[in-house]
């Protein structure tokens, strides 16, 4: 997803916007930093003081973008980003590296495993995390054609699959989930957000094996969220299952039950989040191997919806 994340950075970029690191992405920044080397900042390994630098270029008129692993330009500058740019509602896109267990053996200095919870609690934050590198591509491109005010974009670390056809990912809106894959029985919806999108494929696969049929569903923007949608597909389908690679404390499953609040009839007895929990981990490994001890593998998720609809 950070290929698709420069790629469209490069092709739509406009003389206003500034790019800052936090002293990384060099091999993927490169390029990046000898076409636009005026438009380039390295500010280091301080990520406070990057971001109210953004901040500063912000309140210039600049349209500012701060680029880091997920829990670094995030976790580390909270007190600025709430207080400098979202208070101020200015144009600074804080692009996030790694979201979930991407940068797994580092440990849980590297997880960004409450991200979501934190940003979205912002007032003025928009959050988006993208399932695919098109999705990534596209939200990109929409950033930097509009002006946003504040903004969370949770990518993967790299290596993210090419999930959406033209005709699927045309439908692309702020706000509006996609429609990967549709059931016209509507028993099943898998809803997704963020890295997950691959594994809810996959679990749909293998669902399918079982003669079981499913839609897939990719909330590639956590806020806004489009409550109606989301009540919508309660009320058609008899099941719902949702996928996150974050803490189930305020997260996706977390949003789509806020969303629900005072709608009548929605039945929420088949409804299923799969989560991290909350917890800190001692166990190192690659991000699939992590996904598969807590739980969030494709099939570890089939084998428990497996047994909650056969049951």
């Amino acid at each position: 997803m950070r290929n698709a994340f420069v790629r469209a950075l490069e092709e739509f970029i406009t003389p206003n916007t500034i790019l800052i690191t936090g002293d990384l992405g060099f091999g993927v920044l490169n390029n990046f930093n000898k076409k636009y080397p005026k438009q380039f900042i390295n500010a280091g390994v301080a990520e406070q003081n990057l971001t109210g630098i953004a901040a500063g270029l912000a309140l210039e008129g600049k349209k500012v973008i701060t680029y880091s692993i997920a829990n670094f330009n995030t976790l580390r500058a909270l007190e600025q980003i709430r207080n400098d740019i979202a208070y101020h509602d200015l144009n600074v896109a804080i692009v996030s590296i790694g979201g979930g267990l991407a940068y797994g053996p580092l440990g849980i200095s590297h997880h960004a495993t409450e991200d979501i919870t934190i940003m979205r609690s912002i007032p003025n934050m928009k959050v988006f995390a993208p399932g695919d590198t098109r999705e990534a591509y596209e939200i990109t491109k929409l950033i930097l054609q509009q002006d946003l005010g504040p903004v969370y974009l949770r990518i993967g670390r790299a290596g993210e699959a090419n999930l959406h056809s033209d005709a699927s990912i045309k439908n692309l809106e702020i706000g509006k989930p996609l429609l990967l894959k549709e059931d016209l029985t509507h028993n099943i919806a898998l809803v997704s957000t963020g890295g997950m999108l691959e594994v809810t494929k996959n679990v749909s696969e293998l669902l399918f094996e079982i003669s079981e049929s499913s839609s897939i569903f990719s909330f590639h923007t956590l806020k806004p969220i489009d409550e109606q949608m989301v009540a919508n597909i309660f009320q058609t389908y008899k099941y719902v299952f949702s996928f996150e690679e974050h803490t189930i404390c305020g997260g996706f499953g977390s949003l789509l039950l806020e969303s629900l609040i005072g709608k009548t009839q929605i039945n929420l007895e088949r409804f299923y989040a799969f989560a991290l929990p909350s917890e800190f981990t001692s166990v190192v490994g690659d991000q699939n191997y992590l996904r598969d001890y807590y739980g969030i593998s494709a099939n570890k998720i089939f084998n428990k919806i497996k047994s909650i609809i056969y049951k």
